[in-house]
């Protein structure tokens, strides 16, 4: 198998003094076997396996046609080149470009790749990439970035609102759309990753509010240390392809027969991205909202119009609004959630139950006014289930709602 002969020959000279020693056994496997250049660089076997994170570039044209603000907040940092790299990704010389990285300082690194040196720093990554070397450089992968420039409290309440804790873990879920793509771009340029997009790291927020607010921030220098990081955890993803891509051809590396992953059209990030995020377009709004929001939208509108002016007369049900106080969270603040959202989905049933209940009586008055059958004997006026009480446990309300519209749904038909 092709992987089992390319990790014999990662092992270096010690796999060949082992079956030179043999003396005619398995001497003609050997020989047949192509004898690997010396002067071509090898990578350990644990580099072997490790996956390749395939570099996106954001659909420009998508996010000006929706007026999406970060097209705005990118060019105001001169971003618009870093975010536009649609080159393919060479995965065997991605992993030898991140094996052979030298322990170097926060602003520079060196490695090699086909036997070629390249010695990265800012102003050279700033003269191939084309993207600004100014701006602040905080890094911190552990907690946030301490910086007299940068206000973390600030960071939050831009990001999340007012009323929240910045000692508490950030979920992109209460992110507005346009902050919740930001993350998403982030996530897949600056600070790459395959996984955990419900959830704000501090660098991330740290690079969102400079986005937002228009702070310059030196993106080279958190890629630079973002790489370092790479290289130092075990089985991390190897990430930037493209840019990757675009270095080796600055600095003259031959890829001539070299296999390669042209960037696809999931690789876009645009409106694919919006409807794995979640979200979709309402038709008639024009508006980007969650899927969810826009099915109980329907169903709410539905109603209200076969209501008319009957429901004039109807009291309306105003909650309590509680406010979106975040305090630190625990498992059990996870569990009180999913109950309330639970409590939230009956009381959905309750209305929508309330809505055929009525429209099943505005006809079958229609039919007695008629004369084609007797009002009395269609519906019974004296249901159970048509006044619900409003405080009723979540189970018992939702088998009674079964059961009341087991009866009732068939006379639509």
């Amino acid at each position: 198998m092709p992987r089992a002969k390319n990790i014999e020959e990662g092992q270096g000279s010690k796999a060949r003094k082992k079956s030179a020693g043999q003396k005619g056994k398995g001497i003609a496997t050997q020989s047949a076997t192509p004898e690997v250049t010396p002067s071509l660089p090898r990578y350990p076997e644990a580099y072997f396996n490790r996956k390749i994170l395939v570099g996106k570039v954001l659909d420009f044209d998508f996010c000006i046609s929706e007026g999406f603000p970060i097209v705005e907040w990118i060019r105001v940092q001169g971003l618009e080149p870093f975010f536009s790299i649609n080159l393919p990704s060479y995965p065997e010389l991605i992993k030898e470009f991140y094996v052979h990285i030298l322990g170097s300082s926060m602003d520079s690194l060196t490695t090699k790749v086909k036997n070629k040196t390249i010695d990265l720093d800012l102003d050279r990554l700033n003269t191939i990439l084309k993207v600004p070397n100014v701006g602040a450089r905080g890094w911190n992968q552990r907690s946030w970035v301490t910086s007299q420039d940068f206000d973390r409290q600030d960071c939050v309440r831009v990001l999340f609102g007012e009323n929240v804790d910045y000692v508490q873990r950030m979920y992109t879920r209460n992110l507005p759309l346009h902050y919740r793509f930001l993350h998403r771009a982030v996530c897949t340029h600056i600070f790459p990753k395959a996984s955990g997009f419900d959830e704000v790291t501090h660098m991330e927020a740290y690079t969102m509010y400079h986005l937002i607010t228009g702070r310059q921030i030196n993106v080279l220098f958190l890629m630079l240390n973002h790489i370092h990081a790479i290289q130092d955890r075990e089985n991390a993803r190897l990430s930037y392809s493209n840019i990757i891509t675009k270095i080796l051809h600055f600095f003259d590396v031959d890829l001539t027969g070299k296999v390669n992953h042209p960037l696809q059209n999931v690789d876009k990030l645009g409106k694919g991205t919006l409807g794995r995020m979640g979200f979709k377009k309402h038709k008639r709004l024009g508006t980007w909202i969650p899927k969810e929001e826009d099915s109980n939208r329907i169903v709410e509108e539905e109603g209200e119009a076969e209501l008319g002016e009957e429901a004039e007369n109807v009291p309306l049900q105003i909650e309590p609004q509680v406010p979106d106080v975040h305090l630190p969270r625990s498992r059990l603040d996870e569990i009180f959630d999913a109950i309330k959202g639970l409590q939230q989905n009956v009381e959905e049933m309750k209305m929508s139950m309330q809505f055929v209940k009525r429209r099943q009586k505005r006809i079958a008055k229609k039919f007695a006014d008629t004369g084609i059958i007797e009002y009395g004997g269609l519906i019974s006026s004296t249901s159970s289930h048509d006044d619900i009480p409003p405080n009723d446990a979540a189970t018992d309300d939702t088998e009674g709602e079964v059961g009341g519209d087991g009866e009732d749904t068939h006379m639509d038909e």
